[in-house]
């Protein structure tokens, strides 16, 4: 009896078992003026770019009636919440296509036991206006929020002005500002996973480190359902901070390296300018004449010459220099004008080749 009992309980949780599957069901009105009816699904693993499709996700497909009306089923999807794709094709030929103007895609956040409903009233014409419901809903819908506000500053087509280079740097800054506060704002980890892939990571982690860095610490703080992806997102945030590092690490080595041999080359290149101002300032001292810097000197005979060639009254004028006679009073002693002395004297300088009495005093001592 006892046996008995203990195989319905495990038939029970078997069946359970079999029996929990997830569940995507829809309705894409009016796919079919763009689309072809078959519809995939595919299964985003953790760590991949949400911005490319392969083949190699894909884990179901189905295909559309005339209304649009189609149902995933299945039980293919790894434990803990995922992330997954569904979109259409343009012929039944293709098997992958990620298009993104005319849009051909819904990303949705969902477990192996989700049961969520998608409405769409015009497909081709306008794919983000859809309703979706059932589990997950509010993270689906904020998903959609910011496809929403991304989809609407890329096709501003009415202003010329944003198809101009610096209209699309203006773009660009805005998507990235609208990506960031959104992350600031929202509170669901793999949605905030899904929207930071919207940036060039690896290029702006360079400007924005810490951004990252605040979001991974809040995603860390998650439940364990989202933990694959959150440990996936965190490797790759640590891997391009090290290469981040290590290219800034790298730059400061060489800018101080570079420093380094400016600083040689200048403090070599004024040696070299010290040892020519030395070598200049050396040869202008050795070119200046000893005859500046001392007085004359003239041999004993050479003196005797020059005072016999004076005449006798430039010789009277001599000897009352000698007992130190001013102009004055040797005009007085000889009875003439002093004009008269310094006209003699004069003459006595360029004989005697001095150019003041002193230096005539100085020969006559000497």
């Amino acid at each position: 009896m006892k046996s008995r009992h203990l195989v319905y309980i495990i038939l029970f949780f078997s069946n359970q078992f079999i029996c929990a599957q997830y569940e995507i069901s829809g309705q894409l009105s009016n796919y079919n003026e763009l689309w072809h009816d078959k519809i995939y699904m595919a299964y985003i693993e953790p760590g991949e770019n949400h911005n490319i499709a392969s083949s190699r996700q894909i884990i179901n497909s189905t295909t559309l009636d005339t209304y649009g009306n189609f149902v995933f089923k299945g039980n293919n999807l790894p434990p803990g919440n995922s992330f997954v794709r569904i979109y259409l094709v343009e012929s039944e030929e293709i098997d992958v296509m990620l298009s993104r103007k005319p849009k051909n895609h819904i990303l949705l956040i969902l477990n192996d036991k989700s049961k969520i409903h998608i409405e769409s009233s015009d497909f081709s014409s306008n794919p983000l206006d859809y309703i979706i419901t059932g589990d997950f809903e509010k993270q689906n819908n904020k998903i959609k929020e910011l496809e929403l506000s991304l989809y609407n500053i890329n096709n501003q087509d009415s202003n010329p002005y944003l198809k101009s280079e610096k209209g699309k740097k203006l773009i660009a800054k805005k998507r990235k500002h609208i990506i960031k506060e959104f992350c600031k704002s929202n509170t669901y980890p793999l949605v905030n996973i899904f929207a930071v892939q919207k940036l060039n990571i690896e290029k702006d982690y360079t400007n924005d480190s810490d951004f990252y860095k605040e979001l991974l610490y809040k995603l860390k703080k998650s439940n364990k359902e989202t933990f694959a992806y959150v440990e996936a997102f965190s490797k790759k945030i640590d891997v391009i901070g090290y290469k981040t590092n290590k290219a800034e690490h790298k730059a400061d080595k060489y800018n101080f390296s570079l420093f380094k041999d400016i600083a040689i080359i200048l403090l070599f290149l004024f040696v070299i300018i010290l040892i020519i101002y030395i070598f200049n300032l050396k040869k202008k001292i050795a070119s200046i004449s000893p005859t500046h810097i001392q007085p004359k000197k003239y041999e004993f005979t050479d003196y005797n010459q020059l005072i016999k060639s004076l005449t006798r009254r430039e010789k009277e004028i001599l000897e009352l220099i000698i007992q130190d006679y001013q102009n004055k009073e040797i005009a007085i002693q000889l009875h003439l004008e002093v004009s008269t002395i310094k006209s003699h004297l004069s003459k006595m300088y360029t004989k005697l080749n001095v150019k003041n009495r002193n230096e005539l005093k100085t020969i006559l001592a000497s």
